[in-house]
């Protein structure tokens, strides 16, 4: 495994590329999150406009989680048993995803494309999943599935969700659409029930956020509109090539703004924020623009 080492003279690291080749931009060694902001070893504030892919998009802790967390923790609930929460996620899934008839759960992204591959019977590698934050496409056998997207219907058989549980530790959920492609992908790895009790309670606290209408009023719109790029609900796409991309990222750090390591991924507008950081965003925007 290759360890990223601080870059001289800074408090920041290489990102790597899906490639696994090193950009010429970094991130800040984060020593804090809280909500939709980063604190770095300076104790310098950030905006996160990535939030972790998605699985932040209710904030690096959302409420109750720490709570959840500990309560689970303190049961020893700890190792990949069988437990009761493994019925509960299904449970709720199925309230989630009613076209949906079959879930797995798999420990990795690895794990996940080997799965994935073997249900829709020819070979998918991360690019091949279809990101509805990013295209109109229905194209393509899987696709990830994101929140307060609700007017974007998902026409494929597998289905990936980006759920609200920070971390890429947590294990990937796959919804199966028909028996077909079931039957030819592995049962579900073991996972830890702390992991699965704490994802029950936080997708428990999407269902609900997603029938709220905060994030969706005056002030919401006035961070959308900020942006002037490509926008299917709170996800923006640059439609940028790699080196303009970088340049966007490299610039927005300066300026304490966190984007997403790459073109490729969605920047996302938090649900909560400051009227401070309305006019942040909005001049930088103007200054890429040259508005």
């Amino acid at each position: 495994m290759r360890v990223l080492r601080k870059l001289p003279g800074t408090d920041t690291i290489p990102v790597m590329a899906k490639e696994g080749k090193e950009l010429a931009y970094s991130m800040p060694i984060i020593a804090r999150a809280r909500g939709y902001r980063l604190y770095d070893l300076r104790g310098r504030r950030y905006i996160d406009l990535y939030q972790n892919n998605g699985r932040a998009i209710l904030g690096h802790r959302p409420d109750g989680m720490t709570q959840i967390m500990k309560s689970t923790a303190s049961r020893g609930l700890i190792a990949e048993y069988p437990s009761v929460y493994d019925g509960r996620l299904e449970k709720i899934l199925k309230l989630m995803y009613p076209e949906y008839l079959y879930f797995r759960l798999y420990a990795n992204r690895e794990r996940t494309l080997e799965a994935l591959s073997k249900g829709a019977s020819a070979r998918i590698t991360g690019s091949d999943i279809t990101d509805p934050a990013m295209t109109d496409s229905q194209k393509g056998k899987a696709a990830f599935w994101r929140p307060f997207l609700a007017d974007k219907r998902m026409e494929q058989d597998l289905l990936v969700p980006i759920l609200p549980f920070p971390g890429s530790f947590v294990p990937d959920i796959v919804c199966i659409r028909n028996k077909a492609a079931a039957v030819k992908m592995p049962p579900s790895d073991m996972i830890s029930p702390f992991l699965i009790d704490t994802m029950v309670k936080t997708v428990s606290l999407l269902i609900r956020e997603m029938h709220s209408p905060a994030g969706v009023g005056s002030e919401f719109q006035r961070l959308i509109d900020v942006f002037t790029w490509e926008r299917r609900g709170p996800y923006i796409n640059t439609q940028m090539d790699q080196v303009s991309y970088m340049e966007l990222f490299k610039k927005a750090l300066e300026v304490g703004i966190l984007l997403p390591p790459g073109e490729n991924y969605p920047i996302i507008i938090p649900r909560e924020f400051s009227e401070g950081e309305i006019e942040g965003l909005s001049r930088f925007v103007r200054s890429m623009s040259g508005t």
